[in-house]
């Protein structure tokens, strides 16, 4: 599936979420005003939006489209927005004479790169979601009748893309001249062939190779002493060692040592790469305080799924699964709310993440990382949730029950378990499908892989001790990069119910990374609540971690 287009205009962009209501007729109509127009852009003039939106949706659109854009912008957002109504349509590519092919089919009858149809997009050239029957998955087509009537608009450009042809030494030496004033102004390789490309008028990738085999990648430049500090720096703080003793150690001020583990705390964040599924409601405004704040993913509570011992998985999610015929529909509401909830949240944090300076901000970061904590502790409820279902699915599968298999077996069946359910959490999508169908779906084709399991023909396994399996260790990539405590939940958990010494020092943290009931919650936060300053409140959390790891 290609990437989510991209708006030049926030006003249209908003145009998806604002129409998301309308019946198919209406989305229709919209959809083919919009085509309507892009012929009669002149991209080198300038727009009034509220005229050309009038034509679109009539009075409904927003304020601020007022706003006036020019008419390549214009054709490339109406292009977008006619890909995007297509996607609450049913169509199948039999609506216009010709129909309807893929951009590979197309590009291959033209003699051109597919490539070329995907930037002939923002140039007006109209694209469409698809269905060529009920079985098959959606696709992005383009009708026939819109290409030939973009060629016939844009008949010097398609004839050039046609004859193309390699380059000759005039254009060659001025795309390496181009390339290297870029690159020596400090721009990357990739952004300098995006520049010549885009002024010379030739595709970006084949720029980009020219580059790499005249002008080659820079060399990477030696580690500095700085960059070596900043890393022993940030594992040290993540041990737990105060960044005085850290800058007493490294001859450096302890202001300098924070600055660094700030600047290495992002460069982390950097490299994590979380993935989400974009959804309509995530425009709407006040999205931000509604769909992250709601009830069942505010403060998400474990069903309490027995974990480490595979025997004891099985027994626990037939026990749990009785339970869920009493609410299903409720249930199912509260799946779609929290999956909407934790895509939201790593959006935002990922967004967050772009926007990070070199040296970043100390309450970006800790805003970045606890908003990541929070879909974790979601994700974490939705894995639980969907192993319970996996869990006995798995009793209609194998004959006997589970336990009759040997502890191999086992063992390789709970794994294929945790393997589809964690697929099933990281892309389920609310608006498209159910979540405990879903589940089931996927731990049905695991199962389906393990052939032996099916035998029924075989002497029960006596199992003498315990499976042990841990199920629900690991629920995201980039799990341990904000959540450095998870390895003590289980005893901060029992440190607040026993009340001992070590409840106060346990119950900070389980407000600070979301536990027992907690919702996580940035230092800010915490210390508003304790009516006590920022610095007060992260010393007193570090010394709470370190309570905690040295308590017995």
């Amino acid at each position: 599936m290609p990437r989510r287009a991209t708006y030049t205009s926030a006003c249209i962009e908003a145009l998806p979420a604002l129409m998301s209501r309308a019946s198919s007729e209406v989305t229709m109509r919209q959809m083919l005003a919009a085509e309507a127009i892009i012929p009669s852009i002149d991209p080198n003039q300038r727009y009034v939006l509220s005229e050309t939106l009038c034509k679109v949706v009539g009075n409904h659109f927003p304020a601020s489209a007022g706003e006036s854009v020019r008419g390549r912008d214009l054709c490339g957002d109406l292009a977008t927005l006619v890909l995007e109504l297509s996607a609450h349509l049913t169509l199948d590519g039999n609506e216009r004479s010709g129909g309807a092919a893929s951009p590979e089919v197309l590009a291959a009858e033209m003699g051109i790169a597919s490539k070329t149809l995907q930037r002939w997009r923002r140039d007006g050239l109209c694209v469409h979601w698809m269905k060529e029957s009920i079985t098959a998955p959606v696709r992005i087509a383009i009708y026939r009748s819109s290409v030939e009537s973009f060629v016939a608009k844009h008949r010097t450009e398609c004839d050039r893309a046609c004859n193309f042809k390699r380059y000759n030494h005039a254009e060659r030496a001025r795309i390496l001249e181009i390339g290297r004033a870029l690159v020596a102004s400090g721009v990357s390789l990739n952004l300098a062939a995006k520049e010549a490309a885009r002024q010379v008028g030739r595709s970006h990738e084949g720029v980009r190779l020219l580059f790499l085999r005249e002008i080659g990648m820079p060399r990477e430049p030696r580690r500095s002493a700085g960059e070596v500090a900043a890393r022993f720096a940030e594992r040290a703080w993540r041990l737990g060692i105060e960044p005085a003793r850290i800058a007493l150690r490294l001859e450096r001020s302890e202001s300098l040592v924070r600055a660094l583990v700030d600047r290495r705390r992002g460069e982390i964040l950097r490299g994590a790469q979380p993935s989400w599924v974009e959804l309509a409601t995530f425009d709407l405004p006040n999205a931000d305080e509604t769909i992250p704040n709601a009830t069942a993913a505010k403060k998400p509570q474990l069903l309490g799924l027995v974990d480490g011992d595979m025997l004891a998985s099985l027994a626990s999610a037939r026990a749990l699964r009785s339970e869920f015929a009493k609410d299903g529909r409720a249930a199912a509401e509260r799946d779609e709310t929290r999956a909407a909830a934790m895509h939201f949240l790593i959006r935002r944090a990922s967004k967050a993440i772009d926007a990070l300076a070199r040296w970043p901000d100390r309450a970006s970061l800790d805003r970045i990382e606890t908003d990541l904590r929070r879909a974790l502790r979601i994700r974490a409820v939705l894995t639980e949730r969907g192993l319970v279902l996996a869990l006995v699915r798995a009793d209609h599968y194998c004959h006997g029950g589970p336990e009759r298999l040997p502890s191999d077996e086992l063992r390789a069946l709970g794994r294929a378990i945790v393997g589809a359910v964690s697929e099933v959490v990281n892309a389920f999508d609310p608006s498209r499908q159910k979540f405990d169908r879903a589940v089931n779906l996927a731990a049905d084709f695991a199962l389906a892989k393990l052939v032996n399991a099916r035998r029924s023909n075989r002497a029960a396994a006596r199992h003498s001790t315990a499976v042990p399996l841990r199920l629900l260790g690991t629920v995201a990539q980039w799990q341990d990069l904000v959540d450095p405590m998870q390895h003590h939940a289980d005893r901060i958990a029992n440190f607040i119910a026993s009340r001992g010494p070590h409840a106060v020092a346990a119950k900070l943290l389980a407000r600070r990374y979301g536990w027992c009931g907690f919702a996580p919650s940035t230092i800010e936060a915490l210390a508003e609540q304790d009516h006590t300053t920022v610095a007060l409140m992260s010393r007193r959390l570090r010394s709470a971690e370190n309570t905690i790891r040295h308590a017995e």
